[in-house]
C-alpha cells in the first residue's frame, strides 16, 4: 500500500490552504496584467489540488506538483529582483522557500503537524508574495 505524505486530518489543512489562497494571487495576476504569471498560478493551483487531495509519497502527481511549484517560485524570485521594492517582493518567496526546507526537516524528525503548519505558511507566503509582486510590476511600468 502506498504511504501518505501526511496522515489523514493533517494533509487536508494543506489542501484547503491551497484551495482558498491560490485564487487570490491568480486573480491578482490577471488584474495587474501579469497574464503569464496568472497562468502559472492556474497550473500550480491545478497540480497542488490534484496532489494534496490524496498525497501519496511516491506518485507522479507529487513529482509534477513539485516541478511546477519549484519552477514557478524560481521564476517569481527572478521577477522580484527587477522590482523597485525588491525587499517586499523577494522576501516572501525566500521565506516560503525556507519554510519548505523547515517542513522537510520537521517531518523527518517526526514533528508532522509542525511540518504541515510550515507547509501551509509556505503556500500563504508565496500567495502574498505573488500578489505583491504583480502589484509592484504593474505600478512600476511606464504609463502614458
Amino acid at each position: 500500500m502506498e504511504e501518505l505524505a501526511y496522515p489523514s486530518g493533517t494533509y487536508q489543512c494543506i489542501f484547503y490552504t491551497a484551495l482558498f489562497l491560490h485564487p487570490t494571487h491568480i486573480c491578482a495576476g490577471f488584474y495587474y496584467e501579469m497574464t503569464s504569471c496568472a497562468l502559472m498560478g492556474v497550473a500550480l493551483y491545478a497540480t497542488s489540488l490534484n496532489y494534496w487531495r490524496f498525497p501519496l509519497m511516491s506518485s507522479r502527481r507529487r513529482t509534477i506538483d513539485a516541478l511546477v511549484a519549484k519552477s514557478s517560485i524560481a521564476y517569481h524570485i527572478y521577477l522580484s529582483l527587477y522590482t523597485p521594492n525588491r525587499m517586499h517582493t523577494t522576501l516572501p518567496f525566500l521565506t516560503g522557500s525556507g519554510l519548505y526546507f523547515a517542513s522537510f526537516h520537521l517531518y523527518k524528525k517526526k514533528y508532522v503537524k509542525s511540518a504541515a503548519v510550515c507547509h501551509c505558511l509556505l503556500h500563504t507566503l508565496v500567495s502574498i508574495g505573488a500578489s505583491m509582486l504583480y502589484k509592484e510590476h504593474y505600478h512600476s511600468r511606464d504609463r502614458p
